[in-house]
């Protein structure tokens, strides 16, 4: 969604080598105004009551009033227009025909001011549940599959064209929106009322309660510097409405609340910050002005993060804050992103550790090296879309899918591979252009694989994947942007990390017995999971127990006084579900074999008592180490004492320096092998997905603790992380055979 040419930059040049364009932009539709159905009466329509709109970059110029300003648009810099269908067959929902009317774009007077639905009982100040440092773990570290909840809260036209109907200017954007309404108080009041019914009605707790349902743990929440409330809409273009966004922050908290019942992570993401940081109508503004970038906007929008990051980083569900959205590649973009982030996490001592999200401006390689100079959690946000551009259109879908499939793949894998995995693509969609379909036999089938592809390469190159967008205007015509219409269409009818597809109707829509069981039997085999043979060796110490004793040791026994570090799950924390799209359970199934986890990345297990662990290896050496000692002094010359000093020095050193080394080995191996029974033990079989940052972190945790004694080397770090990754795999092998085997099983009984 740049407001400039896409000619530039490392993401084109490796487009262009493969013949394909990865657009940067969403469409905006020229679609009828009210006022339009008016003063015409009647637009054209097909026999089914459908047009179809040509789309374009919104910008100046763009105007709602005549469906043929598409033509206008310099296709070179742009690209061919996208297309929508949108339903013309009847008028405005606003009735501007029939109602009184107020302000510059005649928008029907609300009677009333607007009271929420259950009374403002149903919306109170913000208020959020305490920190559950276990559960914020494991949704801000788990794999993601999510969806974005455009439109709610940051207005676009092209996905919501009724709510425009009596908007002014470029008729795109929220401002347009306002404008409409005028800046008379009689105008805010009625703006107020007006976006106070969209903000309550546009989604529903219901709809987490779906989207929980089919496996979706994440959504991406867009919202603009003006919902954040009245103050931080002074000294901007939003000044005169500031009022309009008096009670907004209350329905964007009850939006992460709602999200928060069905264990579903929030990303707050700044689609609009202050000035426009794109010159698009998404951010807020459609004349195409980026005032972003000027020293005052750039102020403003750091405090307003600052206050944000201490405002919900500690709040469970809220998985990451997102800096901006789609920002225009510039050379002051990048160092404000670092002064940005390090504000932030100076704004308390959960802002610390919060995941702070940054859009890359379109460049996968540029956004990938931010990452890699930071140790930091943060985390690389890219967007792809494949419809707008003469490369785009000329490829058949068949070819999009090869190109997918094969070269776009390995690019993004290097890149991940960059960003220590950081990044998730957190726009996409099923769109084509309608050349790319014509080209196909079966061009609903082809445009499914063609999205099919897109999921699958993003899920498993980055740690997750956000829709755009989860609802519109006219879905059920254009799933390829609707996510609703996407579902069982174009996309599966469920989600999971793990690739399974008909493992989530087992976790969360478990309505009859067998399938309850069913669920509790897979839960219960996934804690029962035991340390393969093939590792029992790196347990064993020199009066090694049984095989079965050093398993049973390190599966049970946790140091559970540590108290540094994140926090993992432990046997009164960890939450599982059975029931039908209800929250989640916040107990332990008390029929499941309870697994005592360490609360802590990095510091998740050792071997129990019976076992020759570090600590007993320690006593030991330094029992020797005494004798040692006793036999050196009274003995022989001065020269030969001091010969037999240096020795024992030495011997005590390489001791010690084995000890560690089996230290290291061990924890790694263990953290890794425990740490992915536990994601996949709670909150909906999650699976680790910032695989790289989550071992960082660990590591520093047992470091932080004192549990790796100073000195190390990096060779002790790599093999620390080559460990957690062998046990880590270990484990994910044991959950998917596990898992199955309980699918299967289900199969069997439901077909008898």
């Amino acid at each position: 969604m740049q407001i400039f040419p896409r000619n530039s930059g490392d993401l084109i040049k490796i487009a262009s080598s493969l013949s394909l364009a990865i657009a940067n932009y969403k469409p905006v539709p020229i679609v009828p105004t009210a006022n339009d159905l008016v003063v015409n009466a009647s637009l054209p329509s097909s026999n089914s009551g459908a047009n179809r709109f040509q789309t374009v970059a919104g910008g100046n110029g763009t105007t709602n009033s005549s469906i043929t300003a598409a033509s206008g648009v310099n296709v070179s810099e742009w690209g061919v227009a996208s297309t929508l269908n949108f339903d013309t067959s009847v008028a405005s929902p606003l009735n501007m025909a029939v109602q009184a009317t107020i302000g510059p774009g005649n928008c029907p007077i609300q009677t009333t001011p607007y009271t929420p639905i259950g009374g403002w009982e149903a919306l109170p100040p913000p208020l959020f549940a305490p920190f559950d440092p276990v559960r914020a773990n494991i949704m801000r570290y788990r794999q993601q599959q999510g969806v974005n909840l455009g439109s709610w809260f940051a207005q676009e036209n092209w996905m919501e064209w009724s709510l425009f109907s009596c908007s002014i200017d470029g008729k795109a954007g929220e401002l347009d929106l306002l404008g409409g309404w005028g800046k008379t108080p009689a105008g805010v009041s009625n703006a107020t009322a007006f976006l106070e019914k969209h903000w309550d009605t546009w989604i529903r707790e219901d709809d987490f309660a779906k989207l929980a349902a089919i496996g979706i743990n994440t959504v991406r929440l867009p919202i603009g510097h003006w919902s954040v409330g009245p103050s931080f809409s002074l000294n901007s273009r939003f000044e005169p409405w500031a009022d309009v966004y008096q009670f907004s922050w209350r329905y964007v908290a009850r939006a992460i609340n709602w999200a928060a019942k069905y264990d579903i992570g929030v990303i707050v993401d700044m689609h609009g910050a202050y000035g426009s940081q794109n010159g698009q109508s998404h951010s807020g503004i459609s004349d195409g002005s980026t005032d972003f970038f000027t020293e005052a906007n750039m102020k403003l929008t750091s405090d307003m993060l600052v206050w944000m990051a201490n405002e919900i980083s500690d709040v469970t569900n809220v998985v990451g804050i997102q800096l901006l959205n789609e920002p225009q590649d510039r050379a002051e973009l990048w160092p404000w992103y670092n002064r940005t982030m390090d504000a932030m996490r100076n704004a308390s001592s959960y802002a610390a550790t919060v995941p702070l999200y940054f859009h890359d401006a379109f460049k996968l390689e540029k956004g990938a090296k931010f990452v890699s100079r930071r140790s930091d959690f943060v985390v690389q946000d890219h967007h792809s879309y494949y419809v707008y551009t003469p490369s785009d259109i000329a490829l058949s879908a068949k070819a999009h899918i090869r190109q997918i499939s094969g070269q776009i793949s390995d690019w993004m894998s290097g890149q991940s591979d960059v960003a220590r995995r950081n990044l998730i693509v957190g726009e996409w969609s099923c769109a084509l252009a309608d050349n790319s379909k014509q080209q196909s036999s079966d061009p609903e089938g082809d445009q499914a694989r063609f999205c099919e592809a897109q999921r699958d390469v993003y899920a498993t190159t980055s740690a997750g994947w956000t829709f755009w967008s989860y609802k519109m205007e006219n879905c059920d015509k254009n799933a390829g942007w609707c996510f609703q219409g996407a579902v069982n269409k174009y996309l599966s009818r469920t989600f999971d990390a793990w690739g399974l597809g008909n493992v989530a109707p087992l976790l969360y829509n478990a309505s009859s017995v067998e399938a309850k069981l069913a669920s509790t039997n897979m839960l219960a085999a996934l804690r029962d999971i035991q340390l393969p043979a093939s590792a029992l060796k790196l347990f064993r110490a020199d009066n090694a127990t049984t095989d079965q004793d050093i398993a049973n040791g390190i599966a049970t026994t946790f140091e559970s006084d540590d108290q540094s570090g994140p926090r993992l799950p432990t046997s009164s924390t960890i939450a599982m579900s059975t029931s039908t799209a209800k929250p989640l359970a916040t107990k332990p199934l008390a029929t499941l074999k309870t697994l005592d986890a360490h609360p802590f990345i990095g510091k998740v297990m050792t071997p129990n008592t019976n076992s020759k662990d570090a600590s007993s290896s320690s006593n030991n050496f330094n029992a020797v180490s005494n004798h040692q000692s006793r036999q050196v002094r009274g003995s022989g010359s001065f020269s030969g004492r001091a010969a037999a000093l240096v020795a024992r020095d030495r011997a005590q050193a390489q001791k010690r320096a084995e000890v560690q080394t089996s230290l290291i080995n061990k924890s790694g191996y263990s953290d890794g092998f425990m740490s992915a029974k536990i994601f996949a033990a709670s909150i909906g079989l999650s699976r680790i997905g910032f695989r790289e940052q989550y071992i960082s972190d660990s590591w520093a945790a047992r470091v932080e603790s004192g549990k790796i004694e100073p000195g190390f080397s990096k060779t002790d770090v790599n093999a620390y992380k080559k460990q957690f990754r062998a046990g880590m795999k270990d484990a994910e092998g044991a959950i998917m055979q596990a898992v199955q085997t309980t699918l299967a099983t289900t199969a069997g009984s439901s077909s008898r």
